[in-house]
């Protein structure tokens, strides 16, 4: 085998694990959604916002926030619900 042959050989094979890898990740089952609570109106969470879009700050983790998108609704900061997501490939 000549040292080209050797080096496509080697170059599917790479490409070949790394697909599989990336097909194997994206069958994997998706963690559970934590449930989202309505807050309270006692709740003194930060609201980063415009003047209809915001972001409701619930945590820091390492100095990042970690929250959900709010958008105004008649004075009140309303949570969204996403219409777009992450699904598995098998799931039709």
């Amino acid at each position: 085998m000549t040292v080209r042959k050797r080096i496509v050989v080697v170059a599917f094979w790479v490409i070949s694990i790394f697909a599989a890898g990336m097909w194997g990740h994206a069958q994997a089952p998706l963690p559970p959604r934590e449930p989202r609570t309505a807050p309270s109106q006692g709740d003194l969470s930060t609201v980063i916002s415009g003047n209809d879009l915001g972001f409701r700050i619930d945590s820091r983790k390492a100095g990042t926030p970690i929250g959900r998108f709010v958008v105004r609704i008649n004075g009140q900061w309303v949570e969204l619900e996403e219409s777009v997501g992450v699904r598995r490939l098998t799931v039709r």
